[in-house]
């Protein structure tokens, strides 16, 4: 049947930059072929159905033949070659083979078929026979284009490499027709439509391209993941296109999960899968386990690529793949879904998830839809970020929402974008709720509904703490909406949810009562707003979340995305979460007034009434933000478990709120001045937060909290009266200073032994008898951030179970010394302490350290789990000295003696008067600065960086211009060597930065006793322009490792995290052996040390006799050092897999003699 061009259209990639116009073009010497073999050819194909261009019918008289040609090849699928003995021998055939070559390589979905016709296909691929005598006159004849010679050569090679169809000993008929075959079955493998503006399509697939030409002979499978609308079955078949044609036999099958859900739909998805491998042959199958043997049939001795496209299920993968045994070698199969854990883990090869479009993607994308170019057009700018925003980079919503504004006045672009915040999109949002449709139960639906309403935003542990005493299975329902990209968890362990996604989730919830929110389970902002007003909550409403800041700011100040980020010190900041007007930057209000004064509201018509929430019994989150109500609070829910008020206007938190079932209780910025009367008993609160509360004058009693675990009253600077802390539930004492109570200066340890967590400056606050045993044994979260304290109490240490202690901005000098007792504590932030001068010894289960710009601090007395896991922060802190058991840093006149002579610095006096300041960057703290000269000690190495250019007489063994040496240790009877000296002459580049991240290595290997140290020092001297600086190091050894007749070689390195440094180089290298006497009077026996530690000290060795001598916070370092300590077993003996290759490589080593 003779192909129509709607087929012909269909059958060509709509992201080839190429038009097809024939199915097939015909390259042939015509002096061998053109009236016999290759005419009978063409009428084969053309009454196949197969449109074939051949010049004789095709080119027009008078037309330019070259250019007709090329543009044939062009607009072509399929490239057949006839290559005769003659081929060779027109440089027409040659050229045209060229550009059928290079179309191939711009587009891999164009076949070619070469036909050896008459021809071993032998001397097309060598250029013997035939071929070499053609080319040895090509040569002959064009001697000036000797590269246009040779690609044509490379051609040839090329497509003869092929392999393709060889006449050999059958008749020409037969031949013909199996050529014919073979074309028609190349073109049945039709090349997937994608849809037009496929933008950032490329970026998208080359990952999955490599995979697919990794040339593994493994079975492969990768999956393609992410939320609705994203692009998944875009990208998988543009890869397709891009790859079919590498493998014997593929298919696409789409729509798998609709399918799937049909009658019979299993099997024949099945059906289509065999024939499409066995190019229409196929068997009927009456159910799934017949299929599943057809399909191990027929995909066992083929190498194959099948693409499943949208699964949600792993039935249905099972049912079509089976098993990946039955698979030849080499195939690779690729599944798109939502659900990122779809299959085992130990199933999977590769996983790509695929991101949002940036910003610059989506307006070109929604530009394309909308305006029919890549940008907007100037009168629709405004009214287009908003929308683009909207979307959040989803290519679906993008093109949606493009095309349907396409062509629409400015009024009515206005009119759909109101419509729009209030009613998302229908077609969007039928695809998005597919995911959701899609969760197992009504626990998982009910968990992402709460999760988008409540907590978009949200630390992660804090959400599992509110929602596990909400009756949630919180840890396996978030993995599952992970899982199916309905939520994710940030770098920073919050929660996040797609804006589509959130107002997926609010469309759902409005279906529960569509013309009355009182009636649906969770409300929020206008419909809350409108609830409360009205009256008209029930016990349906389980949620209910008021901001009235957000819905009176001015439109002009609106924005698309609401909060920001959170600072460094937060916790647990309040994401508004706005409506869908405020995003789009529409909404405004202008029905309501309410007064902005902080005092306790009086009673009028423009204040919300408590009564409001009478009827709502089920109401268990309830979030606020600058509401307040008049009457009394005896109406307010009784299930609250979590209560979030922010800017709550009375004075102190009446004794009718009922709050005996709350879990969190969160009141910052409030105008608290007393948190509450006597002592409250809440048995199940386990946050309170009273930060920002810069009226509170009173600490609450703390007594009834028994299973308190986070307590934050950060920037509560206003506290001038002091609640007795009674250990016994339901009694409470008082106590203020009398009429003097004034801010003070400081605040005394007495006022700890008091209370805790709420401290700010003050004076003549009469001591109390009560301790900080007071507080609850559960406590386990404490921030005291920017509360001015100057002292911290020694019994800080009873508090057993605290994890988290936020002690940032304050004026403390030192920390207790018994931290150590925290035996639970793993996050200690202490940025900004500007006068804090030394730290403790810390606990061991000390996790993360974050002590930034603590500007005063010089020594710190263990840094636990440095090197394993301890994530550590001291960026800025420009007076640190010492890290005990690390390094320390001294003036050059109180530095070790015997390390001074052993360095051969003799008159120190007169070294240092010679000596001006060094400029000297510390890699441990990011500073850089000015200092008399210092020795750093460190790894059982002692360093030196002064001004100078000439390395000591002294030094034996030297080497100009290069930085390598490779000696032999000379034996003496009566002496060990002790140590070795290393002297670097190096300078500065022009254009040098000393804000680069540089790295000044020392390498020594003892090639006899097969050991090596790489040191890498945590400071460096800086030269000043056009002037030189030497660095020496002295290291000393310990017994053995250094002996008479080793082979040894010492080289140094400048470089940087990114390769070769261009900043510094080296000018002159030196060493110099070390040696003691055994019986010398004075000197000890054992390995003198730096730092506390050697330098064969297990805590830097990499493998066996391989150490990394580094205590730099370098994060490419540490990380990598605790991936070899984990993983040893991935490196041998001699190095070869080594995670450092730029430690432990082998140097050009110039042999050094004796001076």
């Amino acid at each position: 049947m003779a192909a129509t061009s709607t087929q012909l259209d269909a059958s060509c990639s709509s992201s080839s930059p190429y038009r097809c116009t024939y199915h097939a073009f015909l390259s042939f010497r015509g002096k061998d072929t053109r009236k016999g073999f290759t005419d009978h050819l063409y009428r084969a194909l053309e009454l196949a159905g197969i449109h074939t261009f051949r010049d004789d019918d095709e080119i027009e008289r008078g037309a330019n033949v070259a250019a007709e040609l090329q543009r044939a090849i062009q607009e072509s699928r399929v490239s057949v070659i006839v290559l005769s003995k003659d081929y060779a021998s027109s440089r027409w055939c040659l050229d045209e083979l060229a550009q059928i070559m290079d179309r191939r390589k711009d587009d891999h979905a164009h076949v070619v078929m070469p036909v050896f016709y008459d021809v071993d296909p032998s001397h097309v691929r060598k250029q013997t026979g035939s071929f070499a005598e053609a080319f040895a006159r090509h040569e002959e004849r064009f001697k000036a284009e000797m590269e246009k010679v040779e690609q044509w050569r490379r051609a040839l090679t090329d497509v003869a490499d092929l392999g393709g169809m060889v006449l050999g000993q059958r008749y020409e008929s037969q031949f013909i027709q199996d050529i014919v075959e073979e074309i028609r079955s190349k073109l049945d493998r039709k090349v997937l439509s994608i849809a037009p503006y496929a933008i950032g399509i490329d970026d998208r697939v080359r990952g999955i391209n490599m995979w697919l030409k990794d040339g593994s002979i493994d079975v492969g499978v990768a999956v393609i993941y992410g939320m609705g609308g994203i692009g998944k079955t875009t990208i998988a078949k543009a890869a397709y296109n891009l790859n079919f044609h590498r493998f014997q036999g593929s298919s696409f099958l789409a729509d798998i999960r609709e399918t799937s859900e049909q009658p019979n739909g299993l099997v024949r998805l099945q059906r289509n899968l065999i024939s499409d491998i066995q190019k229409g042959r196929t068997k009927k199958i009456y159910n799934i386990d017949e299929g599943m043997r057809n399909i191990k049939d027929a995909v066992c001795c083929k190498k194959v690529l099948i693409v499943l496209d949208d699964v949600n299920h792993s039935d249905q993968y099972n049912a079509i793949i089976g098993m990946r045994g039955w698979f030849s070698p080499g195939s690779k199969i690729i599944l798109t879904t939502r659900y990122e854990h779809l299959l085992k883990a130990h199933e999977v090869n590769t996983m790509f998830k695929v991101p949002e479009l940036d910003e610059y993607e989506s307006l070109e994308l929604f530009s394309w839809h909308a305006f029919g170019q890549a940008h907007p057009t100037e009168a629709y700018t405004d009214l287009t970020r908003p929308v683009v925003k909207h979307c959040g980079g989803v290519p679906l919503a993008l093109q949606v929402l493009g095309s349907s504004l396409s062509g629409r006045s400015i009024d009515i672009w206005q009119s759909a974008l109101q419509k729009l915040c209030e009613i998302p999109d229908g077609e969007i949002q039928k695809i998005l709720r597919i995911s959701f449709d899609s969760l197992q139960d009504d626990h998982d639906k009910n968990l992402f509904l709460h999760i988008a309403c409540f907590f978009r935003g949200k630390d992660k542990d804090f959400s599992i703490t509110v929602l596990d005493n909400l009756n949630f299975y919180t840890m396996i329902g978030i993995q599952n909406l992970v899982d199916r990209c309905l939520v994710k968890i940030n770098e920073d362990n919050k929660l996040t949810v797609h804006h589509l996604l959130r107002d997926m989730a609010r469309g759902i919830i409005r279906e529960e009562s569509p013309e009355n929110p009182g009636k649906r389970s969770r409300v929020w902002h206008k419909d809350a707003f409108n609830v409360l007003r009205k009256m008209t909550g029930t016990e349906t409403v389980k949620g209910l979340m008021l901001d009235l800041s957000m819905l009176m700011q001015d439109e002009s100040s609106r924005t698309l995305f609401s909060g920001s980020n959170s600072k460094r010190r937060h916790v647990d900041d309040y994401d508004g979460n706005s409506s869908g007007r405020r995003r789009l930057g529409l909404f405004s209000w202008q029905s309501f007034s309410f007064s902005s004064s902080n005092t306790t509201p009086a009673s009028d018509e423009g204040d919300l009434k408590t009564v409001a929430f009478k009827r709502m019994h089920n109401l268990e989150v309830l979030l606020l933000n600058n509401v307040k109500f008049s009457r009394g609070f005896e109406d307010f829910p009784k299930n609250m478990i979590w209560l979030s008020w922010r800017g709550f206007s009375l004075n102190s938190i009446p004794a009718s709120l009922y709050l005996r079932s709350l879990v969190v209780l969160d009141l910052r910025n409030s105008s608290l001045q007393c948190v509450w009367k006597g002592t409250k008993f809440l048995p199940s609160l386990k946050i309170l937060n009273l930060s920002h509360s810069h009226g509170l004058t009173t600490t609450p009693d703390l007594s009834g909290l028994p299973n308190l675990e986070r307590l934050i009253l950060k920037n509560c600077r206003n506290l001038v009266e002091l609640v007795h802390h009674s250990n016994t539930v339901g009694t409470s004492q008082s106590h203020t200073t009398g009429t003097d109570m004034k801010k003070a200066d400081s605040l005394s340890a007495n006022l700890w032994k008091s209370i805790l967590s709420w401290a700010a400056p003050r004076k003549n606050i009469m001591p109390t008898s009560f301790s900080v045993s007071n507080l609850p044994r559960s406590l386990g979260s404490l921030s005291l951030a920017d509360c001015n304290l100057l002292e911290i109490p020694g019994d800080l240490s009873i508090l057993s179970s605290l994890k988290y202690l936020d002690l940032c901005g304050n004026p403390i000098l030192s920390l207790p010394e018994n931290m150590r007792s925290l035996i639970q504590l793993e996050t200690l932030l202490l940025e900004d302490c500007t006068k804090l001068r030394t730290l403790p010894e810390l606990p061991p289960s000390l996790q993360s350290l974050r002590a930034s710009s603590c500007t005063s601090l010089k020594r710190i007395t263990n840094l636990p789990n440095w090197f394993k896991s301890l994530d550590t922060d001291v960026l800025d802190c420009k007076k640190l000295v010492e890290v005990q058991s690390l390094f320390n840093i001294k003036p050059l006149s109180s530095a070790d003696l015997e390390m001074i002579k052993d360095m051969g610095l003799f008159n120190i006096e007169s070294i240092e008067s010679s000596s001006s300041e060094v400029e000297m960057i510390n890699y441990f703290t990011n500073t850089t600065k000015k200092a008399p000269l210092q020795v750093l000690s460190e790894c059982g190495i002692f360093s030196i960086f002064l001004n100078g250019s000439k390395i000591p007489d002294w030094f034996s063994y030297r080497s100009m211009g290069k930085s390598v040496l490779s000696i032999i240790v000379p034996s003496h009877a009566f002496l060990r060597i002790r140590g070795l000296n290393a002297c670097v002459v190096y300078s500065r580049r022009p254009g040098f930065s000393s804000s680069a991240k540089l790295q000044n290595l020392l390498k020594v290997s003892n090639e006899t006793k097969g050991l090596m140290w790489t040191y890498s020092p945590i400071t460096i001297g800086v030269p000043k322009e056009n002037e030189d600086m030497l660095w020496l190091s002295h290291l000393r050894f310990g017994e053995d490792e250094l002996g008479g007749m080793d082979e040894v070689r010492v080289s140094v390195e400048f470089g940087s995290e990114l390769g070769i440094n261009l900043n510094l180089f080296t000018k002159e290298f030196g060493i110099q052996l070390v040696y003691e006497q055994e019986n010398s009077e004075g000197r000890e026996k054992h390995n003198v040390i730096a730092g506390d530690v050697s330098v064969s000290s297990s805590r830097y060795q990499l493998w066996t006799g391989k150490y990394f001598l580094c205590n730099n916070l370098n994060r490419a370092h540490k990380t990598q050092f605790r991936k070899s300590q984990e993983n040893l077993s991935h490196l041998d003996s001699d190095g070869n897999k080594s995670p450092f290759p730029f430690l432990f490589k082998h140097d050009d080593v110039s042999q050094a003699d004796p001076l």
